[in-house]
């Protein structure tokens, strides 16, 4: 599977045009993912207590990241969630090309995340309420959870992606 990983200095730039800053932490990322049962049996493990497979996308898997980029991506775009059963025996794809078609929607960020690190950006306090209820909104439809003690909310400075100042770090890389 092939599907792009966004590039950290991509989604370091205009940082430096906004005012407040949500960096959230997405809870047990790959664990939301289904696996399917050819995965189930292509990923099982012997241990001295017997054969264990996975339901849960694990940590490890080559193409995890990959998926669970896809998965986070159809969650911010707007993109339909097909239930598990219906999509057992489904020959198409929301991805033709290994990119996301477009749907004329934008992110409900206005901008792309890194796997389970999101940063809601905003330039006003009422612009970046909006943008997380649309996050969570999403996050709900999607079953995916934020990790709360990991998540900081409306701040002037967070740290993302290894970066102390988003903003500052902006302008040096732009």
């Amino acid at each position: 599977m092939i599907y792009p990983v966004p590039l950290i200095n991509d989604l370091l730039e205009d940082l430096d045009k906004v005012l407040r800053y949500c960096s959230l932490d997405m809870a047990s990322g790959f664990w939301v993912v289904s696996m399917t049962d050819r995965a189930r049996a292509i990923s099982a493990f012997i241990t001295p207590f017997g054969l264990f497979e996975w339901n849960r996308m694990p940590f490890g898997l080559k193409n995890a990241p990959q998926i669970y980029q896809r998965l986070i991506d159809n969650a911010l775009y707007g993109f339909l969630r097909i239930p598990t059963a219906a999509d057992q025996n489904a020959l198409t794809d929301l991805f033709e090309e290994g990119h996301p078609e477009e749907t004329g929607e934008p992110s409900v960020l206005g901008r792309r995340s890194y796997t389970d690190d999101i940063l809601v950006t905003a330039g006003s306090w009422d612009l970046l309420c909006d943008r997380v209820k649309a996050l969570l909104e999403a996050c709900d439809k999607w079953n995916i959870s934020i990790s709360v003690a990991k998540s900081f909310w409306g701040r002037k400075k967070v740290d993302y992606l290894g970066h102390r100042n988003p903003a500052r770090y902006a302008i040096v890389l732009g």
